[in-house]
């Protein structure tokens, strides 16, 4: 009888190893547990002092990798959400890609992109290669890809929660466990940490030291050392990002205008689902809920409820603002989020501004947060954008992101959870304080001496990028 592992080509066990998955009943835990596996062979294949061989592999390292030489252009992986048309994980990316090129200088760095999507709408995004996976099934394309660079990063921020998917968990934290147990410089840029899955809180125990893990704020490290994993404090690598000069002059009523950034919190996670997808592709439908080829948003009668609760409030705090002499305008940070401001509008008896990713580019996007007068948000990253241009920001909380992020800033009345009937008589009286120049004065202060710390520990981070490559 023949031995498939041995008669078989990496091609062939790849395309095995996907009808596996994809036929699954609980498919992200098999993606876990894949990823597991090929983290396993590699830490294995370095005990016994070397890569592995092309037999037990998907294909054999550059040499210059192989024998841990620095490169005169150094080939960096960044692994995140690229891609997929959202403005926080596209930001931070464009941060990290301006500093490597500074900190690495007069080295030029050769950066491949991970994506999950196909929009690039700002120039260094569209500029910048993508990986193009050379197995069919994701954890055999990232093993190979990873023993292809001389450092691996994980750039996005939502890396240790299960909110949004397990399956995007796992080839942020996998993607760094594999790089690792190769032997190549793996770093986690200034990551976050949520509520997790029993599923991913074994997988982030079993791969606790699986590269260096910097967080951006005190609460991710205190929870992950938990798991046993040690990290290191950073920040947002967004921080640094500076909006396009804003058109109009501090006298034209864009200057009142309050930027509204909501999204649909009660959608997530995705989950896989390969019998409802082939059902579907089966009778040539599509579902408003589908992601991707396998994945589906969650859905039911109690989040649809809750969805709309959500957008009462919203609209609640949209028509109170404009009572308070603001222009309100909705803006969509992630093309996602366009639904739920057409949903937000159909509720206001007003006319209102879209500005949304997709018919807007990201610098547009950001810009109408940056130059507002104030925000309302549940997007993590509109808050972020407020603070470092100095624009008092009010939070509807999807999950402990914001909450963290304004308590560090000291300031967290400025923030209640996504579901809290109390939320938007929260939010009109606290903006409504700025009238005040002593609250004003005192909230801006604040913000700058934060976006001040928060700047200076990325450079520490870019430090820390440089030794990498170097040791």
């Amino acid at each position: 009888m023949m031995d498939w592992d041995v008669v078989a080509s990496p091609l062939e066990r790849s395309l095995a190893a996907l009808n596996r998955y994809a036929s699954a009943s609980a498919p992200d835990e098999v993606f876990l547990d894949d990823l597991q596996q090929r983290i396993g062979a590699a830490r294995r294949a370095s005990a016994r002092g070397g890569p592995r061989a092309l037999g037990e592999g998907l294909g054999a390292p550059s040499a210059s990798v192989a024998s841990g030489a620095p490169s005169a252009a150094p080939r960096v992986l960044l692994l995140g959400y690229s891609g997929a048309g959202n403005t926080g994980a596209d930001l931070r990316t464009i941060e990290t890609i301006a500093q490597l090129r500074r900190v690495l200088a007069p080295r030029v760095p050769q950066i491949t992109l991970f994506a999950l999507g196909d929009c690039f709408d700002h120039p260094l995004l569209a500029d910048t290669p993508r990986l193009t996976p050379a197995l069919p099934y994701l954890p055999d394309a990232l093993d190979a890809a990873v023993r292809e660079a001389d450092l691996v990063l994980n750039v996005e921020g939502s890396t240790y929660t299960s909110k949004f998917s397990d399956s995007l968990a796992g080839v942020l934290i996998g993607g760094l466990a594999l790089a690792h147990a190769h032997g190549r410089p793996a770093i986690a840029y200034g990551v976050d940490s949520g509520t997790m899955s029993a599923a991913l809180t074994r997988f982030v125990e079993r791969n606790a030291d699986g590269g260096e893990i910097i967080c951006r704020n005190d609460a991710a490290r205190q929870q992950l050392a938990s798991l046993g994993v040690l990290a290191q404090a950073g920040a947002d690598t967004a921080w640094t990002y500076r909006a396009r000069p804003e058109a109009s002059d501090a006298t034209s009523p864009a200057a009142y205008r309050v930027a509204l950034c909501p999204n649909n919190p009660f959608w997530w996670p995705v989950r896989a689902d390969a019998a409802r997808a082939r059902e579907l592709d089966a009778r040539g439908e599509a579902s408003p809920l589908r992601y991707g080829p396998l994945h589906f948003h969650s859905w039911d009668a109690a989040r649809a409820e809750a969805y709309h609760a959500y957008l009462d409030r919203f609209a609640q705090i949209a028509i109170g603002l404009r009572e308070q002499g603001y222009t309100p305008v909705l803006v969509g940070m992630e093309q996602l989020d366009r639904s739920a401001c057409v949903d937000l509008a159909a509720r206001l008896p007003f006319e209102i501004e879209l500005v949304t990713r997709g018919p807007q580019t990201l610098d547009e996007v950001a810009a109408a947060v940056a130059h507002a007068a104030c925000v309302v948000t549940t997007r993590y990253h509109a808050a972020v954008l407020a603070i470092s241009h100095g624009v008092p920001v009010f939070g509807l909380s999807m999950d402990t992101r914001i909450e963290r992020l304004l308590g560090e800033v000291g300031c967290p009345q400025w923030s209640a959870a996504c579901d809290d009937a109390d939320g938007a008589r929260a939010a009109l009286t606290v903006i409504g304080s700025l009238c005040r120049d002593e609250v004003r004065i005192a909230l801006i202060s604040a913000y700058a001496d934060y976006a001040t710390l928060q700047r200076a520990r990325i450079d520490a981070m870019g430090d820390r990028l440089r030794a990498a490559l170097e040791r």
